[in-house]
């Protein structure tokens, strides 16, 4: 438990009637997990997307599964965990926010593994909150790996979820939605954070993969307006925290990563009042607007994952006096937490070349494969190809870190191709960005 946890049994407590979203109403007690008025250190992190270390021997298998994976780090995932933990720490941060995708592809024993990380977060004096993302719950794709062979492991159930979690958000809750996970948690005396569940996840099985996109329901919504209500009643601030994107972070990657029915949940947002939301999914790290009917902006703030190049979190400091929040993104050293450890693996001592070559190297073999193999791209001279397939790559690493690319020598022969998906996916990389990406504060 974090610090203020641990001493909060009967104290600063306010009784009241919480209205829930089945129309009933029933009687709370509200006790902030840090109960007075204050500045807060907000840490951020999505994405981790952790595998435990018992679910792989590093074999063929799972290279080969990682090789035609998306560039994250799995053979490193325990790693960067405990190095951002131990970072956490150090910052001493009063929270902990985890926006979904706890683990890799929603392992029992990951999401066991990490609870048992994030219980020495809280003892060290940090309150976590997380919720699910759609890799963590009713997963057929969890899975271990053993030599040559991937092997079905056990994932869990909603239930599961809760249970495993109980103490990261769960237990703290002052009111729960009755359509899904989500959760309305006082932070501290001023602000309170509510955790969305935006999840897709009951008809996974039968599908047989992960749904990617995500929503919230009429009732979620309703829901979402209560808690608005009852924050406004205590002088408290809500920040909203999804998984799923609230508006769209790509002119060309939307489908299955902005929420669906984003105009309803923005015009919701906006008639609460929110001004910024925080999410995850679509792992780049990207600083965007939605506005509603009325003209009312609000800031959807998407942090890099942790599992991803180039490995950003998110440290948001509030200030109580005038009552503002500033966003920065902030870079995982993993380099010093290997030295601190003593870890002799030279890749970790020099993480920062090996994760630029090896995600580099994921975004240019993709390149050249669809360069080789699709009919609209195949006709370019092995010399451009290599042009190209190296602009893919660094505009690709670029738009991961939520920086301007700088310009290669392929630029114009992707500005000029044939229209495919990765040569929009390319010149929507290469677009002036509309803001700063790395950093936000509010009004």
């Amino acid at each position: 438990m974090g610090k203020w946890k641990l001493l909060l049994s009967g104290v600063l407590t306010a009784t009241l009637l919480a209205g829930c979203s089945t129309g009933q109403a029933e009687e709370k007690k509200i006790t902030p997990a840090i109960p007075k008025e204050q500045d807060l250190k907000i840490a951020v992190s999505t994405d981790i997307h952790y595998l435990a270390p018992e679910l792989t021997d590093g074999g063929a298998a799972f290279q080969k599964y990682v090789a035609n994976g998306d560039g994250k780090q799995l053979a490193y995932s325990d790693q960067i965990t405990d190095a951002f933990l131990k970072q956490i720490e150090k910052q001493q941060a009063d929270i902990l926010i985890l926006s979904g995708d706890l683990t890799n592809n929603g392992e029992k024993a990951s999401h066991e593994e990490l609870a048992k990380k994030l219980t020495a977060v809280e003892k060290a004096g940090t309150d976590v909150y997380v919720i699910p993302g759609n890799h963590d719950i009713n997963n057929p794709w969890a899975r271990s790996f053993s030599g040559e062979e991937q092997h079905v492991t056990d994932d869990i159930t909603p239930e599961d979820f809760e249970k495993i979690y109980q103490e990261f958000g769960y237990q703290e809750a002052i009111s729960r939605d009755a359509y899904s996970l989500s959760y309305l948690a006082p932070a501290s005396q001023n602000i309170w954070l509510l955790m969305l569940d935006t999840s897709i996840y009951d008809s996974n099985k039968q599908l047989g993969s992960p749904a990617t996109e995500g929503g919230l329901t009429t009732g979620t919504l309703e829901w979402i307006q209560e808690m608005d209500k009852l924050a406004d009643e205590h002088g408290a601030k809500i920040i909203p925290v999804m998984h799923h994107n609230l508006t769209d972070h790509s002119s060309v990657i939307q489908d299955g990563y902005t929420i669906n029915y984003a105009d309803k949940v923005v015009e919701t947002f906006a008639d609460c009042g929110f001004e910024f939301s925080l999410s995850g999914h679509i792992h780049t790290q990207n600083i965007a607007t939605a506005t509603a009917k009325d003209g009312t902006d609000i800031t959807d703030i998407v942090t890099n994952a942790l599992s991803v190049y180039p490995h950003k979190y998110g440290m948001i400091n509030y200030n109580h006096d005038n009552g503002q929040f500033d966003y920065a993104s902030k870079s995982l050293d993993l380099e010093a937490w290997a030295r601190e450890h003593q870890v002799t693996d030279p890749n970790l001592l020099q993480f920062s070349a090996f994760d630029y070559e090896t995600f580099y190297q994921n975004g240019y073999n993709k390149a050249m494969e669809d360069l080789t193999t699709n009919n609209t791209l195949k006709n370019y001279s092995e010399e451009d190809k290599q042009k190209m397939a190296d602009t893919m790559a660094i505009d690709n690493m670029s738009f991961f870190a939520g920086d301007a690319p700088p310009d290669t020598a392929g630029d114009t022969l992707w500005q000029e191709a044939p229209d495919s998906f990765l040569r929009d996916y390319i010149v929507s990389t290469q677009l002036p960005l509309k803001q700063d990406n790395n950093y936000w504060t509010s009004k």
